[in-house]
Protein backbone atom coordinates (compact mmCIF):
# COMPACT_ATOMS: atom_id res chain seq x y z
CA UNK A 1 0.00 0.00 0.00
CA UNK A 2 1.35 3.42 -0.43
CA UNK A 3 2.35 6.02 2.07
CA UNK A 4 -0.40 8.47 3.70
CA UNK A 5 0.66 12.03 2.87
CA UNK A 6 -0.82 15.01 3.71
CA UNK A 7 -2.47 16.81 1.34
CA UNK A 8 -4.34 20.42 0.63
CA UNK A 9 -6.84 20.50 -2.35
CA UNK A 10 -8.48 23.88 -2.51
CA UNK A 11 -10.99 24.31 -5.42
CA UNK A 12 -13.18 26.66 -6.83
CA UNK A 13 -17.26 25.48 -7.70
CA UNK A 14 -19.59 27.31 -9.73
CA UNK A 15 -21.25 30.49 -8.60
CA UNK A 16 -24.62 29.32 -10.14
CA UNK A 17 -24.91 26.42 -7.77
CA UNK A 18 -27.34 26.88 -4.80
CA UNK A 19 -25.65 26.28 -0.72
CA UNK A 20 -27.41 22.68 -0.71
CA UNK A 21 -25.58 21.56 -3.85
CA UNK A 22 -22.54 23.21 -2.92
CA UNK A 23 -22.29 21.31 0.75
CA UNK A 24 -23.64 18.64 -1.25
CA UNK A 25 -20.37 18.80 -3.33
CA UNK A 26 -18.22 19.09 -0.51
CA UNK A 27 -19.63 16.23 0.93
CA UNK A 28 -18.93 14.02 -2.12
CA UNK A 29 -15.25 14.82 -2.62
CA UNK A 30 -15.07 13.97 1.50
CA UNK A 31 -16.66 10.78 0.96
CA UNK A 32 -14.96 10.28 -2.32
CA UNK A 33 -11.52 10.62 -0.37
CA UNK A 34 -12.04 8.65 2.63
CA UNK A 35 -13.55 5.71 -0.04
CA UNK A 36 -10.27 5.53 -1.06
CA UNK A 37 -8.58 5.46 2.49
CA UNK A 38 -8.16 9.08 2.84
CA UNK A 39 -8.63 10.18 6.18
CA UNK A 40 -10.02 14.38 6.41
CA UNK A 41 -7.70 16.66 8.53
CA UNK A 42 -10.40 19.55 7.95
CA UNK A 43 -12.63 20.65 5.19
CA UNK A 44 -13.60 24.91 5.14
CA UNK A 45 -15.65 26.61 2.72
CA UNK A 46 -14.60 30.50 2.06
CA UNK A 47 -17.96 31.07 0.37
CA UNK A 48 -18.64 33.36 -2.74
CA UNK A 49 -15.52 35.12 -3.40
CA UNK A 50 -15.12 37.18 -6.54
CA UNK A 51 -11.96 35.86 -8.58
CA UNK A 52 -8.64 37.21 -9.97
CA UNK A 53 -9.88 37.03 -13.48
CA UNK A 54 -12.69 35.36 -15.44
CA UNK A 55 -12.99 31.90 -15.68
CA UNK A 56 -15.59 29.97 -18.02
CA UNK A 57 -17.44 33.81 -18.24
CA UNK A 58 -17.53 33.51 -14.09
CA UNK A 59 -16.64 36.31 -12.18
CA UNK A 60 -17.34 34.58 -9.11
CA UNK A 61 -16.91 31.17 -7.20
CA UNK A 62 -17.72 29.01 -4.11
CA UNK A 63 -14.25 28.16 -2.69
CA UNK A 64 -13.46 25.19 -0.27
CA UNK A 65 -10.72 23.73 1.04
CA UNK A 66 -9.86 20.15 2.34
CA UNK A 67 -7.21 19.10 4.37
CA UNK A 68 -6.50 15.31 4.76
CA UNK A 69 -3.89 12.31 4.95
CA UNK A 70 -4.29 10.02 1.67
CA UNK A 71 -2.49 8.23 -0.59
CA UNK A 72 -1.84 8.98 -4.50
CA UNK A 73 -4.32 6.86 -6.00
CA UNK A 74 -7.23 9.33 -3.72
CA UNK A 75 -5.81 12.07 -4.92
CA UNK A 76 -5.53 10.79 -8.55
CA UNK A 77 -9.45 9.65 -8.44
CA UNK A 78 -10.14 13.19 -7.04
CA UNK A 79 -8.40 14.82 -9.37
CA UNK A 80 -9.77 12.95 -12.14
CA UNK A 81 -13.41 13.53 -10.70
CA UNK A 82 -12.69 17.63 -10.68
CA UNK A 83 -11.39 17.13 -14.74
CA UNK A 84 -14.83 15.68 -15.42
CA UNK A 85 -16.92 18.14 -13.52
CA UNK A 86 -18.61 21.25 -15.21
CA UNK A 87 -19.23 22.46 -11.46
CA UNK A 88 -15.23 22.81 -10.82
CA UNK A 89 -13.90 25.81 -12.21
CA UNK A 90 -10.35 25.51 -11.28
CA UNK A 91 -8.79 23.29 -8.00
CA UNK A 92 -4.86 23.03 -6.98
CA UNK A 93 -3.52 20.13 -4.77
CA UNK A 94 -0.33 20.81 -2.34
CA UNK A 95 1.89 18.13 -0.83
CA UNK A 96 3.08 19.28 2.70
CA UNK A 97 5.44 17.61 4.95
CA UNK A 98 3.81 18.79 8.37
CA UNK A 99 0.77 19.59 9.42
CA UNK A 100 2.12 22.55 10.76
CA UNK A 101 2.41 23.85 7.77
CA UNK A 102 -1.18 23.87 6.23
CA UNK A 103 -3.30 26.75 5.71
CA UNK A 104 -6.77 28.56 6.20
CA UNK A 105 -8.76 30.19 3.54
CA UNK A 106 -9.52 33.14 6.08
CA UNK A 107 -6.96 35.98 5.41
CA UNK A 108 -4.48 37.09 8.00
CA UNK A 109 -4.00 40.35 8.74
CA UNK A 110 -0.32 41.58 7.31
CA UNK A 111 1.95 43.06 9.18
CA UNK A 112 4.68 43.75 6.35
CA UNK A 113 2.78 46.72 4.77
CA UNK A 114 1.63 45.14 2.27
CA UNK A 115 -1.95 46.78 2.88
CA UNK A 116 -0.52 50.03 3.02
CA UNK A 117 1.28 49.50 -0.52
CA UNK A 118 -2.10 48.76 -1.89
CA UNK A 119 -4.12 51.68 -0.37
CA UNK A 120 -1.10 54.04 -1.84
CA UNK A 121 -1.99 52.16 -5.43
CA UNK A 122 -5.89 52.50 -5.01
CA UNK A 123 -4.84 56.33 -4.17
CA UNK A 124 -2.69 56.35 -7.36
CA UNK A 125 0.73 56.75 -5.69
CA UNK A 126 2.55 54.16 -8.26
CA UNK A 127 6.37 54.69 -6.79
CA UNK A 128 8.83 55.11 -8.83
CA UNK A 129 8.59 53.90 -12.55
CA UNK A 130 12.03 53.01 -13.62
CA UNK A 131 14.08 55.36 -15.80
CA UNK A 132 11.77 55.87 -18.54
CA UNK A 133 12.18 58.08 -21.77
CA UNK A 134 8.76 58.60 -22.68
CA UNK A 135 8.32 59.59 -26.36
CA UNK A 136 12.10 59.41 -27.03
CA UNK A 137 11.78 55.71 -28.79
CA UNK A 138 13.94 52.57 -26.84
CA UNK A 139 17.04 54.24 -25.68
CA UNK A 140 18.82 51.04 -25.19
CA UNK A 141 21.20 49.95 -27.87
CA UNK A 142 22.02 46.12 -28.98
CA UNK A 143 24.54 44.86 -30.73
CA UNK A 144 22.83 45.89 -34.30
CA UNK A 145 22.57 49.67 -33.19
CA UNK A 146 26.12 50.15 -31.74
CA UNK A 147 27.35 52.70 -34.00
CA UNK A 148 23.74 53.99 -35.01
CA UNK A 149 22.65 57.42 -33.28
CA UNK A 150 18.78 57.09 -32.50
CA UNK A 151 16.72 58.53 -35.39
CA UNK A 152 15.14 61.24 -33.51
CA UNK A 153 18.53 62.69 -32.60
CA UNK A 154 19.41 62.64 -36.53
CA UNK A 155 16.09 64.23 -37.26
CA UNK A 156 17.16 67.03 -34.95
CA UNK A 157 20.84 67.88 -35.88
CA UNK A 158 19.49 67.79 -39.71
CA UNK A 159 16.81 70.47 -38.92
CA UNK A 160 19.67 72.39 -36.92
CA UNK A 161 22.09 72.09 -40.17
CA UNK A 162 19.20 72.95 -42.47
CA UNK A 163 17.67 76.12 -40.33
CA UNK A 164 21.69 76.87 -40.63
CA UNK A 165 22.22 77.19 -44.31
CA UNK A 166 19.31 79.18 -44.68
CA UNK A 167 20.70 81.92 -42.47
CA UNK A 168 23.38 81.84 -44.48
CA UNK A 169 21.17 83.99 -47.23
CA UNK A 170 19.66 87.45 -46.79
CA UNK A 171 15.99 87.49 -47.01
CA UNK A 172 15.51 88.91 -50.46
CA UNK A 173 17.73 85.77 -51.74
CA UNK A 174 16.28 82.98 -50.30
CA UNK A 175 14.21 80.91 -52.71
CA UNK A 176 10.91 80.70 -52.59
CA UNK A 177 9.08 76.65 -53.30
CA UNK A 178 7.87 77.75 -56.18
CA UNK A 179 11.61 79.01 -57.49
CA UNK A 180 12.46 75.27 -57.10
CA UNK A 181 10.08 73.61 -59.04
Amino acid sequence: MSEQRIYETVYVLNPEMSDEEVDANVQNTVNLLETHGASIIRTERGGKRRLAYPIEKQRYGYYNLIHYHGTNAALNEMERIFRLSDRVLRYLTVRFEKEEHLTSLTRMGDDDGRDEDRDDRRRGDRGRRGDRDFGRGSRRFDDRNRDREPIADVMLEDADDMDADDDDLPDDEMESPEELD
